[in-house]
C-alpha cells in the first residue's frame, strides 16, 4: 500500500497532467512545448527518486504522499500558467 500511495499514484497523476500540457502546447509554434520536455524529464526523475527513497525508508505516509503529489502536480501547473501567459 505504501508503494502504491507514494510512487505509483503520483506517477499516474503526473503522466495525465503532462498529457494535458502537451495537448495545450500543440499548434501555434508554442515555446512552452519546448520547455515542457526537459521539465517533464526532470520532474519524472525527481518523483521516482523521492518515491523510491520514501518507500525504502518507510517515512510517514501522509508526508511522503503529499510531497510526491506536489512534485507530480506543480511543474505541469506552472507550465500551463506559462502557456496562458504566452498566448
Amino acid at each position: 500500500m505504501h508503494f502504491f500511495a507514494v510512487l505509483l499514484l503520483p506517477l499516474v497523476v503526473q503522466v495525465l497532467a503532462y498529457m494535458g500540457v502537451f495537448i495545450a502546447a500543440q499548434g501555434g509554434g508554442s515555446f512552452m512545448g519546448l520547455l515542457a520536455m526537459p521539465v517533464a524529464a526532470v520532474s519524472v526523475l525527481a518523483l521516482l527518486v523521492h518515491g523510491v527513497l520514501a518507500v525504502r525508508q518507510r517515512s510517514s505516509l501522509p508526508g511522503a504522499m503529499g510531497l510526491s503529489l506536489v512534485i507530480a502536480i506543480l511543474p505541469p501547473m506552472l507550465l500551463l500558467v506559462f502557456r496562458a501567459l504566452e498566448s
